[in-house]
Parts: C-alpha cells; sequence; structure tokens
C-alpha cells in the first residue's frame, strides 16, 4: 500500500507552490474503514458493491487535538520598507532592531498673520488597518477544512487572535485576519507672529514576514474507541461499523513511509510528517488500562503581516519670508 499513499498528499488540494502539501485525514479515515469493511468480500462483491453506494461518518468531536507552536521566527531581511522616512526601534534588542515605516496620517498647516502669538487646536481621527495573512505550506486537512491553533509573539501583530496570542486557522491554503484601529489626536499648537507651523501626525508602520511550525498531537479520547459508521445511501440503513482503538491502525502505512523517506539519502534532510508515541490510557471507563498511540504531525508555513503602532506628533515652525510686522 506504501505506493499509493502520495495520494492523500495531492489529491483535491491545488497547490500554491512546489512546496505546498496537505494530507487529508478524512480521506485517510475513510479509505481505513473501507478496507475494513470489504476485507473479506470475494470479487464478486467487489464488483457489485461500489464506494460510490455507501457513505462513512467519522465522529471528529471524539479525537482530541493539542496544537503546541514549535517555532516563529521573522525573516528579517524580508522587512518591507514601504515609502517615508524609517525609522529603529530597539523593541527586538540592540543586535537584531526591529524596522519600521513611519507613515503620516493626517497633516495641518496653520499661519499666524497677526501681531500676537495665536493658539490653534490641531484634532484629527484617522483608521489603520492591521492584517495577518497565514499560508500553509504543509498540513493536515479535515475535509476542506483544517483546524490549526498558532501562538503569535506579542511583538508581531496579533490581528485576529484573542486574550491568549493564538490565531485560529480553519482555511487549508491561506487565511487572512483584519482589524481596525482608530487614532485620535486633539491638542493645542501655538504659532508664533509671523510664523507659519506644520503639525503631523504619524503612526509606525511594520510588514514582516515570519516561518513557523506547529505541532498536532491527535488522539482518541480515553476511555472509548473511535467509531465508523458506515450506511447505505440508498437507505441511510447502517451496514457495518468499526471501533478503532488505536490511530497507529490508520497513520502506520504513512509513519513507515516517513521512515522510509528517512533512509532515501536524498530526502534525509525533508524532516518528518508523522509519527507515533504510546501512552496508556487508564481511564476509569475502562476495566484494565491500555497501551494506545498518539499521532504527531507538523503544520508549517508563513505569517505575513502588517501592524501599526507609535502614533507621534511633530510641530515645525518656521518664519513666513512675505510676512511684515504691525506697527
Amino acid at each position: 500500500m506504501l505506493h499509493s499513499l502520495d495520494k492523500y498528499w495531492t489529491e483535491r488540494f491545488p497547490m500554491s507552490s512546489k512546496d505546498t502539501l496537505r494530507v487529508n485525514l478524512q480521506d485517510l479515515f475513510e479509505e481505513y474503514a473501507w478496507k475494513k469493511f470489504t476485507e473479506d468480500w470475494n470479487i464478486i462483491k467487489r464488483v457489485f458493491r461500489r464506494r460510490s453506494k455507501y457513505n462513512i461518518d467519522i465522529r471528529w468531536e471524539l479525537l482530541e487535538f493539542k496544537h503546541e507552536t514549535t517555532k516563529f521566527k521573522d525573516r528579517l531581511k524580508a522587512v518591507n520598507a514601504t515609502p517615508g522616512g524609517v525609522s529603529i526601534s530597539g523593541e527586538s534588542g540592540a543586535e537584531c532592531p526591529m524596522v519600521s515605516n513611519d507613515v503620516v496620517l493626517y497633516q495641518a498647516e496653520y499661519k499666524n498673520k497677526t501681531p500676537l502669538k495665536q493658539e490653534y487646536t490641531f484634532s484629527s481621527t484617522r483608521q489603520t488597518t492591521s492584517s495577518t495573512t497565514v499560508e500553509l505550506h504543509e498540513s493536515y486537512t479535515m475535509g476542506h477544512e483544517c483546524n490549526i491553533e498558532i501562538s503569535v509573539p506579542g511583538d508581531v501583530v496579533t490581528v485576529g487572535a484573542g486574550l491568549s496570542g493564538n490565531l485560529s486557522v480553519s482555511k487549508i491554503n491561506k487565511e487572512s485576519f483584519e482589524s481596525t484601529t482608530t487614532w485620535t489626536v486633539d491638542t493645542k499648537v501655538e504659532v508664533e507672529s509671523g510664523h507659519r507651523a506644520e503639525a503631523t501626525v504619524y503612526v509606525s508602520e511594520r510588514n514582516s514576514i515570519a516561518d513557523f511550525e506547529v505541532k498536532t498531537t491527535m488522539k482518541i479520547v480515553d476511555g472509548i474507541d473511535l467509531p465508523f459508521v458506515i450506511r447505505r445511501v440508498s437507505d441511510d440503513k447502517i451496514v457495518f461499523v468499526i471501533l478503532l482503538a488505536d490511530l497507529e491502525e490508520v497513520f502506520g502505512d504513512l509513519i513507515k513511509k516517513d521512515e522510509k523517506d528517512e533512509k532515501d539519502e536524498n530526502k534525509d534532510e525533508k524532516p518528518k510528517k508523522f509519527l507515533s508515541s504510546e501512552y496508556i490510557d487508564n481511564s476509569e471507563l475502562r476495566s484494565t488500562p491500555i497501551y494506545r498511540h498518539e499521532i504527531i504531525t507538523y503544520t508549517r508555513g508563513t505569517c505575513k503581516s502588517v501592524s501599526w503602532r507609535n502614533q507621534q506628533v511633530e510641530v515645525q515652525s518656521e518664519r513666513m519670508s512675505s510676512y511684515t510686522a504691525l506697527e
């Protein structure tokens, strides 16, 4: 069966790049259930009982998924400098400064042609849109959705993230998160007689790209077996039920393929897609503890973000060349 495993990584999902890989858990689980259902069939049954005549129900809620972000690293050379002044802040430390662009949000000019100092009100409200786009290059899916949690560091925009700093990604190729920030300024500007003043509101824009890796551990809920229910399409009647006690039965061939690839000298630098880890299910729902395996897989991709911060107000004043003081 090893020779046919590549279909799980290519079927149904167009690749956005040559490095994009997907494994469809729904296809993988359904293939396992169908194989169990038909393993005792003779040739005649296999001819007349086609796969399309049956539905397979998978109880996804009986699988537990735990996500851990094991890598989130900025590509410092990929910081995108947009037109405008470039400032360096020390948010990331002296050895690795964070590059940002000072962008003008609002600007106003005041001219004082009177013999006395004048005070003006500088007031404005502007909005900026922060965004984070997550692109998945290697991941798993459940049908046409995925279920990935990415922990975003505090110095990176956390658009769409809750207080925990997590992004919940459900789309299989790319998903974007946006939020709007309102910037308000209301201050006084004093202008000397015969002077003009220019008041400017700046905010710092930071564009960045980071590579991330998320380790996902999946296991069957303790104390139960995972059921697969096969129904006949014609009358929705249940014709077969499979109880899966150990996920390694489903993922065993993919794990073996990883081990085979690891021995291939041309593939020795590629990270594994699937691993298994043995544990003991000693739930009180069982009369005796049993050994089971949890499955470990990795999601890899990029996180592109645009963030805004550090509002500043700057006032510059100069004497008007055409001004003549009044006696």
